[in-house]
């Protein structure tokens, strides 16, 4: 025989689904942030992961540049160049093989590195690339021959950018100074 056949009154039904009602929105709010925080920290990484990869294939190549044979527009406003070609020896046999031009351009927002003029993709998602040149004396210089050291800047975004603010429009800007070594 069951003694007490009570039950629940309306009120107290009310006052646990208004209860479990603001835990859920609790929950649901920590779960956005912690997918808003994600979504931030994965394209900031790509963004700073793209820059590191473009700036290392550049320098890499400039540094063993036996002569920077052109750069592009923007050199002569000291607004920095664009693009560069450069004579690179060749990696496979740099003693043998005559060096070839590379050039380094930004292609839409794909940095491309063009050789015997097949163009390769380096990075996509680069807003701006900029190339400051100097001579021996570390004066600014427009012309290509006289050029010994470089002062590059890379911007990236991140590949998924939307329109506006949000958590997938990151950007990282990398520098990097490089004296050509053989260049001399």
């Amino acid at each position: 025989m069951i003694r007490d056949q009570r039950g629940f009154t309306l009120a107290e039904i009310l006052v646990a689904a208004a209860v479990l009602s603001m835990m859920m929105a609790a929950l649901l709010i920590v779960q956005q942030q912690g997918q808003f925080a994600y979504i931030t920290g994965a394209a900031r990484v790509e963004t700073q992961q793209n820059a590191r990869w473009a700036l290392d294939a550049l320098t890499g190549d400039l540094r063993s540049a036996t002569d920077i044979t052109t750069l592009g527009a923007g050199c002569d406003t000291g607004g920095g160049a664009s693009s560069i070609t450069a004579m690179i020896p060749d990696p496979v046999d740099p003693v043998g093989l005559p060096p070839k031009p590379v050039q380094y351009s930004l292609v839409g927002t794909n940095l491309v590195r063009t050789i015997d003029g097949t163009p390769t993709t380096i990075t996509p998602g680069v807003e701006a690339l900029r190339l400051w040149c100097f001579d021996t004396t570390g004066i600014p210089t427009t012309t290509a021959g006289s050029v010994r050291s470089l002062h590059i800047r890379i911007q990236t975004r991140s590949e998924q950018a939307t329109a506006g603010a949000g958590p997938h429009n990151q950007r990282a800007a990398l520098e990097a100074h490089l004296r050509l070594r053989n260049l001399l």
